[in-house]
């Protein structure tokens, strides 16, 4: 994590958002958290309307005048990491992860809210998953495109973010108007079927085949979450994170 000047709002956000973290005592699921800052008005989030659709919102949807936007991102612990490839069908162990985090980024956020608006500016979290309408998919805000537009990752061919901690993680996004220092790092291309290596895991192990070259089938995807709620309680899978080689990066 970037160290920012002591007592700089940047570095307050960060140390806020590893704190609460750490309060979870849950050093067997996750790892400390990584947090990156980018402008409500860079173009990325513009784009984004013709990536995803024109019903993706901007940053000043959700706060009027906004200026920045916070991504940060949980990683995985590698045994955790590796759980989707042991289960047959879903990992318990992922499954609460997926449960946990998703609630206690609702404490995460609220946090940075109460600490933003006690230093007189607007703030607004995004809801930690489910930020689409099951009818059509129409995802009105991307965790984790936010997450590249700051810089902390770059897209694989299964539509996770390969992050400098690997792609076993969780974003999650603040929008407010104070203006941060945009910072996250740079999104280089670690996916090695994006740079043309013969891999093609993610494709091989879905259990659906909801990946193909130039296409996600993202209904099939989540039917198949769906009927992993109904069975096992979760909307989850993971499996074309876990065989990742760059699933878990130390």
């Amino acid at each position: 994590m970037k160290q920012h000047p002591d007592g700089s709002l940047e570095q307050r956000i960060c140390e806020t958002i590893k704190n609460r973290v750490k309060e979870l005592n849950r050093s067997d699921l996750f790892r400390e958290p990584v947090v990156g800052f980018s402008s409500a008005l860079d173009a990325g989030f513009y784009e984004l309307k013709n990536i995803i659709g024109p019903w993706h919102r901007l940053p000043s949807d959700f706060v009027p005048g906004a200026a920045s936007v916070i991504s940060y991102y949980v990683p995985f612990t590698k045994a955790l990491a590796e759980e989707p490839l042991k289960a047959e069908v879903v990992s318990e162990k992922w499954s609460e992860a997926y449960l946990v985090i998703n609630e206690h980024f609702n404490v995460i956020n609220a946090a940075l809210c109460d600490l933003l608006k006690a230093e007189g500016h607007d703030a607004a979290p995004i809801p930690s998953t489910h930020t689409y309408d099951k009818a059509d998919i129409h995802c009105i805000w991307s965790h984790r495109s936010a997450g590249v537009i700051a810089g902390l990752g770059s897209f694989g061919a299964n539509n996770m973010v390969i992050t400098d901690k690997g792609s076993a993680v969780r974003f999650c996004t603040v929008i407010t108007s104070a203006v941060l220092e945009p910072y996250g790092g740079s999104s280089v291309e670690r996916c090695l079927r994006k740079q043309g290596k013969a891999c093609s895991l993610c494709y091989d192990i879905c259990p659906v085949d909801a990946l193909s070259d130039g296409e996600f089938k993202k209904f099939t995807c989540q039917d198949h979450l769906d009927e992993n709620e109904r069975v096992f309680g979760a909307d989850v899978c993971g499996k074309c994170i876990s065989v990742c080689p760059l699933a878990y990066i130390e």
